[in-house]
Parts: C-alpha cells; structure tokens; sequence
C-alpha cells in the first residue's frame, strides 16, 4: 500500500512538472510570437513610411506637371484665338459653323481646374490610383502607380533622325490608348493609300472629300474640310470629359487621328501659316488661318513642311504624321477654331 502511494505521489510531482514545464514553453512561445508580430509591424511600419514618401514625392511632381500642363493649354488656347494679325473685313467671314464651346468658357474651365489642382490633397488620388485592401500594399501601389504616370509625363518626345529621343519638358495628358497604337499597321497596309498619301484615284487625302463637298455645298476652299490625313481611326474625340486621375472636368480642344509614322498630312483649307515649330506638349505643331474666321491646327508632327508665313492651298502638304510633344504613340491631334469658337474637327472630315 505504501509503495502505491508513493507510486501515485511520483507520478502527480511529474504531472506537475510537466504542467510547469508545458506553462514556461507556453510563456516562451508566447514570447517569441510577440516579439515576431512586434518585427512584423515594424517591417510594415517602415514599408508603409517609405511607400508613402514616395508616393508624396510623386504626388508633388504630378502637381507641378499638371499645373504646367494646364498653363500651356491656356496659352495654345489664346494662340489658336487669335487673329494673328491678320485683319478680316465682315463680307470676307466665312459663315459661322456650329460652335461646340468657346475658347472663354475653355479658359474658365482650365481656371477652375487650377483652382482645384491647387486644393487637391494626397489622400484624394490613393482611392483612384488602388483598390488594395491593405493598407502597405494600397500605398505600394499607388506610389508605383502615380510614379509611373509622373514618368510618362515627364518624357516628351523629340524625333531626331528618324529616331525618337526622350527628354524632359512640359506635357499633355490625353486618354490615349497605347495598346492600340502599338499595333497600328504600316503605312502601305492601309486599305486605298500608298506612301505617297494618295487614294487609289491618286487624289491627295487633303482633296478628296472636298471636290464633292464644295460641288454638292458649294465650300469655298478657305473653309475647312475634308480628311487632314489617312487616319485608321479618331483614337480620342473632342470634348469634356472627366480626367481619369484628378476626376475633375477636362477638355480635348481637338480630336486625335490614329495613323502611322510619315502619314503625310494636307492643309484642310487655304490658308497662311502663322505658326510652325515646336509648342510645348503639342510637338511639332502648325498653325494655319485661313484668313476668313477659321484657324486650323496639326500637332504632334514627325516632321513639318512648310514655314511661317507660307501661303498654303487646300490639299497641299504641311507634314507627316509623328509622336512628338506629349504623345503615346503617332497621331494627329487636329483643332478647328472660327474666330474664338471651337468647332468639333469631326464635323468637317
């Protein structure tokens, strides 16, 4: 009896230690864990700060960018309004097409985007640029993103010999579709056009609308009309529209003709060139009045063909289509103006 009782007594001092045993490697897994959940926030924390200085450091480059953006836009509206110079008797107006917008309601929009540039906050981008649930990963990626978009619009590009050079300078943003351009095809594959610009009639793109246009309307050649180039497609149209980053009201003054590299490109109307050369995000970029209340604008040109001062025909070749300026791939971004009144450029192809 004796025996089982210390028998009993052995065995509940071992339970005992085993229990203490097993409480101390609780305590010390207990322990550890804290300690590597401790590690883990703290790694998070870090990840967090340095995404966030980043993000913060784009966000003040995408402002200055923006803002720069939006000035250049003023001032390529007040080019494209103005008379040059050239003065215009009433009886030698064109008729009054129909206006889309002024370019004062233009101005008041960019003057309210200004305004609201200069008041948007860092928090309110993080919402449009991720959808990330957690809160490192969110800024991660809106930090990538917004970095990305300062990249793109920070590069223009400046064709040099036939090759592309990027270097930094004032930009566009357009809702351009890069996937498309990208797959544009060759000049020779487009149905009815040879290099040379020409229909398989072999009337230039500038003129081949126009004859039937002026026969059955009766257009005077100094009133725009008819296909700037061979495009494949309008890639963005003219109009207001909500900018895909700042959700706030932006405006594409033109519309943008898809097509490929040297596509030539024709004066629509008769016209003098008031202005040829190089125009901030606008690229090689001309500008043609037409002496009768119309202006016309080709912008983000490979290379231009004719000089300021030049008298140009309808038809007559100006340049060749390019991606220079704030472009993400070749195209011309066409403006129709009467006077200080913008006009839908597609109304008139």
């Amino acid at each position: 009896m004796k025996k089982v009782v210390l028998t009993l007594a052995a065995l509940s001092a071992l339970a005992v230690t085993a229990v203490a045993q097993d409480v101390d490697d609780f305590d010390l897994f207990k322990a550890a864990r804290e300690r590597e959940m401790s590690d883990y926030q703290s790694r998070r924390a870090e990840e967090y700060a340095h995404f966030k200085a980043a993000y913060y450091g784009a966000f003040e480059q995408f402002l200055k960018l923006y803002q720069q953006y939006l000035e250049d836009d003023e001032a390529v509206i007040d080019l494209m309004s103005s008379d040059d110079g050239i003065k215009v008797e009433p009886a030698m107006l064109a008729v009054q097409p129909k206006a889309v917008t002024t370019a004062a309601d233009q101005k008041q929009i960019l003057a309210e985007s200004m305004k609201n540039i200069r008041h948007l906050r860092p928090e309110d981008l993080i919402p449009v640029l991720s959808d990330k649930q957690d809160t490192v990963e969110r800024m991660q990626e809106a930090a990538e993103t917004l970095e990305e978009i300062v990249k793109d619009m920070a590069t223009v590009a400046v064709e040099e010999n036939d090759e592309p050079v990027n270097v930094t300078t004032k930009v566009v943003l357009e809702p351009y579709d890069p996937e498309y351009f990208s797959n544009l095809p060759s000049l020779e594959e487009l149905s009815g056009n040879d290099a040379s610009g020409s229909s398989e009639a072999g009337t230039p793109v500038g003129t081949s609308s126009a004859t039937a246009s002026e026969s059955s309307a009766g257009l005077s050649s100094s009133v725009p009309s008819g296909k700037p180039t061979e495009y494949v497609r309008i890639s963005s149209p003219f109009g207001t529209r909500v900018h895909p980053i700042t959700r706030k009201k932006h405006t594409h003054k033109g519309i943008d003709l898809a097509a490929p590299k040297m596509t030539p490109i024709y004066a629509t109307a008769d016209g003098e060139v008031t202005f040829s050369g190089r125009n901030g995000g606008y690229g090689n970029f001309v500008k043609i009045n037409h002496r009768n209340g119309y202006k016309t604008a080709y912008a983000h040109m490979h290379k231009i063909a004719v000089k300021k001062g030049a008298d140009v025909h309808k038809g007559d070749l100006i340049g060749y289509v390019g991606t220079t300026g704030s472009s993400t791939g070749n195209h011309l971004h066409y403006e129709v103006y009467y006077q200080d009144k913008l006009v839908d450029p597609a109304t008139t192809l």
